[in-house]
C-alpha cells in the first residue's frame, strides 16, 4: 500500500536501499522478471511540484537510482557504490498525483570500470521519460552479492 493508501501493484514488493535522497523521499518498490529489475512509486505529494505532477527533480532522482541498480541486478550480481558519471532525461509527459511510475533498464555496457545504460520511465503504463546514464564501478558493499532485494524472480 502505497503512503496514499492506494496499492501498488500485485507483483512489486517494497525494497529497502538504506538511507540516502530517494529513500528519503519516496518508496520504492521492485519486481524482479525476465532477468530485468523494475523500480517504482506511486506519486503523492511530497514528490510534486506545483502543477501537480511529480516534480522533474524526483524523476531525474529516481533515474540516478533505478539506472545503477538495473546494472548491479541485470549484469554485476554484486551491489555496488557506482558513482554518476552522466545522466541524461528527456521530458516526455507528465506524472499525475497518484500515478504509478516505473523504471525499465537495458545495460548496454559493461567494462572493468564503467557501466553505460539506458532506461524508460512509465506513468500507468504510459511514456513519460527517457533516460541514459554512465556510471562509475567504484567498490564492492559487504553482504551486496545476488538478491540483495530478496526478490522473487517471476516470468
Amino acid at each position: 500500500m502505497s503512503a496514499l493508501g492506494v496499492p501498488v501493484p500485485d507483483v512489486f514488493r517494497a525494497v529497502d536501499l538504506g538511507p540516502g535522497f530517494v529513500t528519503n523521499n519516496a518508496q520504492l518498490y521492485g519486481r524482479w522478471a525476465d532477468d530485468k529489475l523494475t523500480l517504482g512509486f506511486r506519486v503523492d505529494q511530497r514528490l510534486a511540484n506545483l502543477a501537480g505532477s511529480l516534480h522533474g527533480g524526483m524523476l531525474a532522482s529516481f533515474a540516478d537510482t533505478f539506472l545503477p541498480y538495473a546494472v548491479m541486478y541485470q549484469s554485476l550480481g554484486k551491489r555496488r557504490i557506482m558513482p554518476t558519471i552522466n545522466l541524461q532525461i528527456d521530458y516526455v509527459a507528465p506524472a499525475m498525483m497518484g500515478s504509478w511510475v516505473h523504471g525499465e533498464a537495458t545495460v548496454l555496457r559493461v567494462t572493468r570500470t564503467i557501466a553505460f545504460v539506458q532506461g524508460l520511465v512509465f506513468a500507468d503504463g504510459e511514456l513519460i521519460a527517457r533516460a541514459s546514464g554512465i556510471f562509475k564501478l567504484g567498490n564492492h558493499i559487504e553482504g551486496g552479492d545476488g538478491d540483495f532485494f530478496r526478490l522473487k524472480r517471476v516470468s
